[in-house]
């Protein structure tokens, strides 16, 4: 099935002074102003549908508080497609609000709250493991979604961050998720449930509804110049989340996630040349549930706009992932809109990862060799004032059908 890319979008952006005053002709730069960014959405590709949404950031800057004194971002997605018995489905659609207080205590806590909701519809399962093969099925096993599964999920996350000296800062976090899950009886997911080996089946466990109570705790170091789009430092962090399930019906899974990420930033002679890397290994131990397997964080991780651009979102599904990303920024101009500057700016990537079903060997499931899932690609960037910035990416991979296109707020990292 070829991808078709979310490719078109309109950027309406606002910004209110909230001390200017209309009876000053002399201009003065305010202290504090509130910054508004509304971005509506309209795209699609062939395997969620075509829809649309709005995307959206308040942010109220400080001169007094580096990067904003607070933030407000919110996202609503929905996406149509028609069903194969002649109806109207809705295979997609998210929403969420993250509200961010960097200075809940000056330059010493910040605080992030994030409620969402999901409806996934048409996520994909190939298999377990890194040489998973998408091959199209004899007519008596086709079914229009072979492939596919479907994720309910309301979610509601919270952290917070102490800052300590030179750029270290301890993480705690909580976060609760319900599930719902809909696995076809004819799906290839399903038939791993049923008749994959004993092995498989233990991984893969079952898709009866569930919550999820997660605890999160890490260490950051932060030497970053600027939080919205880093020109010069590094930003490391190491998290580990435990969920104390394990009983029972209402959560029934008990495990951890053990994630490493490092961050590197130089600029290349001049500011607006910017060479950036990232490197991520992230480890699931114990009772997982499936869905997991194919992501890091909250987040796609071989496949997908935050992990291996190019290689299609839930492509890969293992416990044991390391992968990459090196992107070459450049901003190429300045411009001003309604009083409010912008910046103009291209990039070009290289990701590449692998991951593995378990902690065993398994050739049969992971293949031999490197086995590198990788996609290449540029993107554009526009950055809104000080506190936000657009992207949209193009990638092609060999796992690709034909490219991956991405669009999404702030940088990938």
């Amino acid at each position: 099935m070829k991808r078709l890319s979310w490719s078109l979008a309109l950027l309406l952006v606002t910004a209110h002074d909230a001390r200017a005053d209309d009876e000053v002709e002399i201009p003065m730069v305010p202290d504090q102003k509130t910054e508004v960014t509304v971005l509506p959405l309209v795209g699609g590709d062939s395997d969620i549908g075509f829809g649309g949404g709005a995307l959206s950031s308040v942010a109220r800057l400080d001169k007094a508080y580096r990067p904003y004194l607070w933030r407000v971002e919110s996202i609503a997605v929905i996406t149509f497609k028609s069903s194969p018995t002649g109806g109207l489905d809705i295979p997609y659609q998210e929403y969420f609000m993250k509200v961010t207080l960097p200075h809940l205590v000056k330059r010493r806590l910040r605080f992030e709250l994030r409620p969402s909701f999901n409806w996934l519809a048409t996520i994909k399962y190939y298999g377990l493991g890194n040489d998973s093969k998408f091959e199209p099925q004899p007519s008596d096993l086709q079914a229009p979604r072979y492939y596919e599964y479907g994720r309910i999920n309301p979610a509601l996350r919270s952290s917070l961050r102490v800052a300590m000296n030179h750029g270290v800062s301890f993480l705690v976090g909580a976060a609760y998720t319900q599930n719902w899950l809909e696995v076809p009886a004819e799906s290839k997911l399903a038939e791993d449930m049923r008749n994959g080996s004993a092995d498989v089946k233990s991984i893969l466990g079952n898709a009866r509804p569930h919550g999820v109570l997660q605890f999160e705790y890490g260490v950051i170091y932060d030497r970053r110049d600027n939080e919205t789009s880093t020109k010069r430092g590094m930003f490391h962090q190491a998290t580990v989340r435990l969920s104390p399930g394990g009983g029972g019906l209402f959560l029934p899974y008990q495990f951890g996630e053990a994630n490493v990420t490092i961050r590197f930033f130089l600029p290349l002679g001049t500011p607006r040349v910017v060479f950036a890397a990232r490197g991520v290994v992230d480890l699931l131990v114990g009772n997982v549930p499936f869905y997991e397997l194919a992501r890091f964080e909250d987040s796609n991780a071989i496949g997908g706009v935050n992990g291996v651009r190019g290689v299609p979102a839930q492509r890969y599904y293992g416990k044991a992932k390391v992968f990459g990303n090196l992107e070459l920024r450049a901003e190429v101009f300045e411009f001003p809109v309604w009083n409010k500057a912008y910046k103009f700016g291209v990039v070009g990537f290289f990701d590449g990862g692998r991951l593995w079903a378990d902690y065993k060997r398994r050739p049969e499931l992971d293949g031999t060799g490197i086995g590198l899932k990788y996609g290449v690609g540029g993107g554009l960037r526009i950055q809104s004032g000080d506190s936000f910035v657009l992207r949209a990416d193009v990638a092609w991979s060999p796992d690709a059908r034909p490219i991956g296109a991405y669009f999404g707020a702030g940088q990938m990292f």
